[in-house]
Order: C-alpha cells, then structure tokens, then sequence
C-alpha cells in the first residue's frame, strides 16, 4: 500500500518546547498507507490532539518531519505543497469546532468543496452532486435545510464528517467522532470508516476513547503512552501490550 502519511523522527509539542527539549513525546517514525484505518488511542493529556493538528500542518513539530504524499509539509522552497493543495488531500475533523448561525446543514457540507473552487467560489454540477452523495452517505437528508447550529451534538458530528467527504481528501484524521455518538450511530461510523479507506483508497487516523472499536474496525493501533508512540496491527496490540494502560 501507499504511503500517505510519513513521519519521520518526530517529536510532538509547541515551538516553546523547544528551550528545555521536552516535547510531549520521544522521536517516532509513523505511517500511514492508502486503504487502512488506523485508531489513535491515549489518555486525555497525552498528545494525540497535537498529533492530528501536527499531520495537517496546523501546528509545526518541535522536530522531525512530516511528509504528504511524498513532499514536506513545512518549508519555503518548491517542494512543499501550499495551503490550497494541502487542503485538497488532507483535514482534520474535530467534533468541537465552530458553527456559523444561520447556515444550514447543505451549506455548511458545501464548505468542503471550497478548495476547489474557482475566482467566483462558484459550485459546478459535479460539486453539488458531490454533497449530495456526502451528505446521502452520512444520512442527512431528513434535516439537510435545518440549521447546524440547532442540531444535536451527535447530529452535528455527522454533519461535520460529511463536510470532510465532500472534500475528497486522501487523508481523512478525525478527532473523537464518536464523543457525542449513541452506540448504533459510533458502530455505523467505524463500518463507514472502513468503507471510506477501502473504496476510496484513504488513509483514516481517527483518535478515539472506544477500544473495542479499535480493535473491532481499525487496521492497525496506535499508542500514545508514558512520552512513546507504539504501533502494531489491531489483532496483535493487546497481546504486545499496546492496551495494558486501559487495565491499570
């Protein structure tokens, strides 16, 4: 499989780190390939907020790199891709983030095509038939008109995934989608998740608090855990002891 996502030698933190050489973790080498889903799991504090904002550029490492798709995300010279094309392959979706009054459930899912937009921020008929199919995916429609900011919490977690559809990235990180999540709808996610990496040949790191999710529907398990990053494939991370901090 491709790699989407590399990460090499990276240490996690804020640039004020960088005076005592304490990033939140120890220098790791991470991956992550086309068609896989990996869970990212930690104990609140830990660091996997940082994380998912390190890997879509919105924060720089205290040191390390990060590659998308072949080419640095920081620097000044040719290789590194600009914000509009990073926003075409990669975004980060988190479940608190902020909702314009007045924008309904349709607009606010139509944002995901903004990158694709032209002078004009003009929508073609392939991106309105793109919302349509996110916004069908995610199962929408009953309340497409409502107004986001009106919504349920589990309501608007959806909202925001199918924003993120619409974009068509390769790189899809989520931050907790299933917090505000019956257990019906987080089982239909994760499922949906699957799909998505699979069918859409993505790469998915979502952070998440549901082990048993993680080891039912993700490829692989990663493990932020006492300042390290361990990783290993689902079916294997309670045996090598990926887990054992649930148990304590």
């Amino acid at each position: 499989m491709t790699n989407l996502l590399q990460c090499e030698n990276l240490v996690l933190g804020y640039q004020a780190a960088k005076a005592n050489a304490a990033g939140i973790v120890a220098p790791f080498n991470f991956e992550l390939k086309a068609g896989e889903v990996v869970a990212l799991l930690g104990e609140n504090g830990c660091g996997k907020s940082t994380f998912l904002k390190t890997l879509c550029a919105r924060l720089q490492p205290v040191a390390g790199n990060v590659a998308l798709c072949g080419r640095s995300l920081w620097g000044s010279d040719n290789a590194t891709w600009t914000a509009r094309e990073r926003a075409k392959l990669v975004t980060l979706v988190r479940m608190s983030g902020l909702v314009c009054d007045r924008m309904t459930v349709r607009e606010f899912v139509s944002l995901g095509r903004t990158p694709y937009a032209g002078l004009f921020d003009g929508r073609s008929k392939e991106d309105e038939q793109i919302v349509d199919d996110a916004i069908a995916l995610l199962d929408l429609e009953s309340f497409s008109n409502r107004w986001v900011n009106e919504l349920s919490d589990g309501e608007r977690s959806r909202v925001y995934l199918a924003q993120a559809v619409a974009q068509q990235v390769k790189v899809l990180l989520l931050d907790e989608p299933n917090a505000f999540l019956d257990i019906p709808r987080s089982r239909k996610l994760f499922a949906l998740l699957q799909k998505l990496a699979k069918e859409r040949n993505m790469g998915i790191l979502v952070s998440t608090h549901s082990v048993e999710y993680a080891e039912k529907y993700c490829d692989r398990i990663a493990v932020i855990v006492d300042r390290q990053v361990r990783v290993a494939k689902s079916e294997d991370a309670r045996a090598e002891g990926l887990l054992k901090w649930t148990e304590e």
